[in-house]
């Protein structure tokens, strides 16, 4: 099945001269996000996937993971970058976990595995009127996180998305509009609940300025046959911005199946 491309992301940018990732711009200065608006502007990014709970970075929690009261200026930072994208015609998708688990980490969430669900009904209903779709976790196929194997198993991350959808929608007067819910990984695993892919290839992003167009793409196609029809997003490739990376997406966003690439063009 054919789909539009519909989706333009960049996680990889140059901030002050140095690369940067943007799924971690929730709770930065705001010099720091509009800088990353300008980005996208100039590169033509049509959206933004910014994650709300690291464990070495930050959670929306003042202490505790859903024992504590919210912390106001994270909060505030995130929905008023989230605001600011929109404003500029962007949109927003937020990414609700990192994976794997620090185990040093200074915001603890994976071992709350209790918890896990009723922050996911949370978030759900706090992004909805705002959210163009949502993703469950940066690289889910990583752990350990609720179980103690590697990563979500399948059936993990089929609960979540089908727990993600009973409380991502928003209402417009009697008509009730779903928002997509989809996963990010570095797999080609299949999630029958899920409505969109996000992948990450096989190589690392910094190692993708050695991998051929046609190898990239040929990696694509594969994806998207064992997807079964799925809407594909490929998230992360190369984090360069050179003539390679673009022709790199250029060729994967010719590839039906696939509706969004994660890099200039």
């Amino acid at each position: 099945m054919s789909y539009p491309l519909s989706v333009k992301s960049k996680l990889f940018w140059y901030y002050q001269g140095q690369i940067d990732c943007a799924w971690y711009l929730s709770y930065a200065t705001v010099a720091k996000q509009d800088a990353y608006i300008r980005d996208m502007d100039k590169y033509g990014v049509t959206a933004c996937t910014p994650n709300i709970c690291n464990e070495g970075i930050a959670t929306p929690f003042s202490g505790e993971f859903m024992k504590s009261s919210l912390h106001e200026g994270r909060v505030n930072s995130l929905f008023n970058f989230m605001r600011r994208l929109k404003n500029a015609g962007k949109l927003v998708v937020p990414v609700l976990f990192d994976c794997p688990r620090d185990n040093n980490g200074a915001y603890p969430f994976w071992r709350y595995t209790d918890r896990i669900g009723p922050f996911i009904e949370i978030a759900s209903k706090a992004f909805a009127p705002m959210a163009d779709a949502m993703i469950l976790g940066i690289e889910t196929n990583r752990g350990p996180t609720i179980t103690a194997h590697r990563g979500l198993s399948v059936g993990e991350v089929n609960y979540t998305m089908r727990l993600m959808k009973k409380h991502a929608y928003r209402m417009d007067g009697g008509t009730r509009y779903n928002i997509p819910v989809g996963v990010h990984e570095q797999s080609s695993r299949y999630f029958e609940d899920a409505d969109f892919f996000g992948y990450e290839t096989r190589n690392h992003p910094f190692q993708g300025w050695d991998v051929p167009v046609a190898n990239m793409v040929n990696e694509v196609k594969e994806l998207v046959v064992r997807q079964r029809g799925k809407p594909v997003w490929v998230l992360e490739s190369n984090e360069r911005e050179d003539a390679h990376a673009k022709a790199q997406n250029r060729a994967m966003a010719a590839l039906p199946g696939v509706v969004g690439i994660g890099g200039p063009m």
